[in-house]
């Protein structure tokens, strides 16, 4: 066998190789599907994920070698439903023992009601939504913008408290009434974390459009 040959291609599994190592265990980007993260989050999104901020894994292992800690009260998680193994991005609520309801679509945690403040209404695929600030000191939910169809009619998931399990976290999507999360597939398990969202990479609007059309005011954005 050439030796240039044997030594290209032991270079090339090892590229290989690095590119599975970080995609399993360090930094990776999902696209986002759906609308249900919005406004945070929107349809064509490109999220980048820190896949060490909880624990870690490595390659071809289903659950992680370590995990170090478990997400904060209001960070946006990837992970994998327990119900149907999609992967999905969501805002966790709710941290073990907690006890969560709904009561008029305002979210309560262990008793104590999320604070509200809504600042405009936005239209989106023919809906009508307001967004709304919300946040809690008392709980330590971080202010962060969600959407609510409260206006429009839609009903509410208002018949169950919600008691989060050892180890499990309860996920809810800022788009509040248009949103598949814990309220429908329950907990999220600490070993289903895929990582933390840390930004938006690029984001593409296929609506109406030939070709993707790249969306420049969410290049590299932020997130809270």
């Amino acid at each position: 066998m050439n030796k240039k040959f044997l030594i290209e291609s032991i270079w090339v599994l090892a590229f290989i190789f690095l590119l599975i190592l970080i995609k399993s265990s360090a930094l990776w980007f999902y696209y986002v599907p759906s609308g249900s993260m919005m406004p945070t989050v929107i349809l064509g999104d490109r999220i980048l994920t820190n896949k060490l901020a909880y624990g870690l894994r490595i390659p071809f292992m289903s659950k992680p070698l370590f995990n170090w800690s478990l997400p904060k009260r209001g960070e946006i998680i990837v992970f994998l439903s327990p119900k149907d193994k999609n992967t999905f991005v969501k805002r966790v609520v709710g941290l073990p023992n907690d006890v969560l309801h709904f009561q008029n679509g305002i979210l309560f945690v262990n008793g104590v009601s999320v604070n509200e403040t809504p600042i405009q209404k936005i239209t989106y695929e023919h809906f009508e939504y307001i967004e709304v600030i919300e946040k809690s000191d008392e709980f330590g939910l971080p202010e962060h913008s969600i959407l609510s169809a409260r206006e429009a009619g839609q009903t509410f998931f208002e018949s169950r408290r919600f008691v989060v399990p050892t180890d499990k976290l309860f996920v809810l999507g800022d788009n509040r009434d248009n949103s598949y999360d814990s309220r429908a597939f329950g907990y999220v398990d600490k070993n289903s974390i895929y990582g933390k969202m840390v930004g938006i990479l690029f984001s593409t609007d296929r609506n109406e459009h030939f070709f993707p059309e790249f969306r420049g005011e969410r290049f590299l954005k932020s997130i809270k």
